[in-house]
Order: structure tokens, then C-alpha cells, then sequence
């Protein structure tokens, strides 16, 4: 009796004592200032008596009927589809090409693994003076190649291109790495088989490195999708959400009416709904892709275990 009383304490009791020091942190520094968040929404804010007035949801139809915010989710949207376009296939690409070296692989991880160390807002007034129209390093190279020069970041229909083109060298390292350390895991014996029964590279990728590394590839999906709602800092040190509000974000915008116009009870209800769209393509994008982090054998073993379970239980 007492060594079953042991071994349960030691299943059912124990692990709890690891867990909550983590879901008491999360409750109080995540889920209280979420909460808390969308409780003062529903206020104008009085900084001298807190919260303030109740004025229920006129923040919500201020925000939506706002063609400057209107306008910010816009431009968002479109850096989503730029980033998806250019910087989340990309550094596939790179890892898969890698993976197939034979000699200096480290050597070529670690150099593109560096820009990756090197301090984002740092990188950031790097590019921006690299796209300065009049002495940058780009109307430069466009000069030598006898191409017009551009305006670049000053230019509405390229600042959104240029400013998520440092994005494959600062982060495209580090994506890179991991989609890397994901193919170095698929077993060497799949592709040898595929070579004797004489398929070609691209059928080997997406028949054999490709599907096993699906898992990983969402889950990138999913934090791309939530860094690009994040832009802030190098919006803000590239154009400041200019030229003429092309890159004015979400997250910029409610800054700005938080910090520049005090309005903190509107500031706060634009970043409640920032955290409403980023929820909602998270739920979409693990509802679509969930069932393809567990193999149809996964799915198969755990039903057989299940059954098998219900069995003895009922015996």
C-alpha cells in the first residue's frame, strides 16, 4: 500500500510541483494583462482615476470605422503576404540545398547563421541608410549596373518589399538552422533507397524531406505569421510608418495614439483587436494543419492503445 501510494504521488502529485511555478508566471505576466487588456477597452482611460469612464464598446466602432486603423490592418496584411512570399520559402530552399553538401556544411550554416546574432534595431539603421536614396549602397549598385536608381523606402509601392527584404538576412539565418537541423534528422536510408530506385533530386525532396519535415514547417508558419503582426521596431526606425502611411502597422498605429496622442484607452482596444486577428489565424492555421502533426500510424497506434485501455478497464 505504501509503495502504490508512493508511485502514485510520484505520477499524479510531483509533476504538479514543476508545473506551477510556469502556470502561475503565465497567469500573472500572460493571461492577467490579456484580460486585463480588454476589461480596460471598454473604458476611456483616466490616467488621474483609473480605468476611467465606461463607454462599453465605442472604442470598437471608433476603431472600424477609423480609416487610418482601416488603412494600418491593410498595410499589415500586405506585409504578411510579402514576408509568406519572400521570407518563409526562402530559407526552405537554403536548408535544403545545404543538407545536401557534402563538405563545408558547417562552414556555410555558421556564415548564414551570423547576421542572424548581430542586433535587430542595429540591422535595421544598417538597411536604412543602405536604401537612403541619395548615398545608399543600393542606388549605388543600381548606378554601376546602368540602372535607374529608386527612391526606395520613400517610394509607396517598394518600401513595403524593402523593408521585408532584410527580413531572409536577419532572420532567414536562423529559420534556416532550424528547417536544417529538421532534414539532418531524416533518415540517410530513405534517400539512398530512393537513389537506387532512380529518383531524381526534386522527387527526393518532396517526397521524402519535405513531408517529413511538415511539423516544423507549420509551426515556422505560425510564428511568421505572429512576428509579422508584432512589426514595430524596424517600422519604426526605417520610416516611422511612411511614406504617406504605407507602412503604418497595427501595433505602430496604437503606439502612436498611446504615446503621441494619449489615447490609451483607444491604444488599448486597437492592440485587443491586433491580438483578435493573430488569435484567429492561429486557430485557422492549427485547425488545418493539427491533424498533419500526427501520422495516420500515430493515429492508428493511439486508437489501438485506447481500445486496448477501455478493454482491461471494463475486465
Amino acid at each position: 500500500m505504501k509503495r502504490f501510494s508512493r508511485d502514485i504521488f510520484k505520477r499524479d502529485v510531483l509533476p504538479w510541483f514543476f508545473l506551477v511555478p510556469a502556470i502561475i508566471s503565465f497567469a500573472l505576466f500572460k493571461y492577467y494583462p490579456i484580460l486585463l487588456g480588454f476589461f480596460v477597452s471598454f473604458f476611456e482611460v483616466n490616467i488621474v482615476d483609473l480605468p476611467g469612464t465606461f463607454i462599453g464598446f465605442d472604442n470598437y466602432i471608433r476603431a472600424f470605422q477609423d480609416e487610418d486603423f482601416l488603412n494600418a490592418i491593410v498595410n499589415t496584411f500586405q506585409f504578411l503576404c510579402i514576408s509568406l512570399l519572400i521570407n518563409f520559402w526562402v530559407p526552405i530552399l537554403l536548408a535544403t540545398l545545404i543538407n545536401e553538401v557534402r563538405h563545408g556544411k558547417t562552414f556555410m550554416r555558421t556564415m548564414y547563421f551570423i547576421p542572424a546574432v548581430a542586433p535587430g534595431i542595429a540591422m535595421s539603421v544598417l538597411w536604412k541608410y543602405i536604401w537612403q536614396p541619395d548615398y545608399g549602397l543600393a542606388n549605388y549598385i543600381m548606378k554601376v549596373l546602368g540602372l535607374p536608381t529608386q527612391k526606395w523606402l520613400n517610394d509607396p509601392l517598394l518600401v513595403k518589399w524593402c523593408m521585408q527584404f532584410p527580413g531572409l538576412i536577419i532572420g532567414g539565418g536562423l529559420t534556416m538552422v532550424i528547417y536544417l537541423a529538421a532534414l539532418q534528422d531524416v533518415p540517410e536510408e530513405q534517400h539512398e533507397s530512393a537513389l537506387l530506385d532512380g529518383a531524381g533530386f526534386l522527387r527526393r525532396i518532396f517526397c521524402i524531406s519535405l513531408p517529413q519535415i511538415k511539423p516544423i514547417v507549420l509551426t515556422m508558419l505560425v510564428l511568421a505569421v505572429i512576428d509579422v503582426f508584432n512589426m514595430f521596431d524596424n517600422v519604426q526606425i526605417m520610416t516611422g510608418g511612411g511614406p504617406s502611411g504605407a507602412t503604418e502597422t497595427m501595433v505602430l498605429y496604437a503606439y502612436d495614439q498611446a504615446y503621441t496622442f494619449l489615447n490609451y484607452g483607444y491604444a488599448i482596444t486597437l492592440s485587443c483587436l491586433t491580438f483578435l486577428c493573430v488569435f484567429v489565424l492561429t486557430a485557422i492555421q492549427m485547425s488545418i494543419g493539427g491533424d498533419s502533426l500526427i501520422s495516420r500510424k500515430d493515429k492508428k497506434r493511439t486508437r489501438r492503445l485506447r481500445a486496448a485501455h477501455l478493454k482491461a478497464k471494463e475486465e
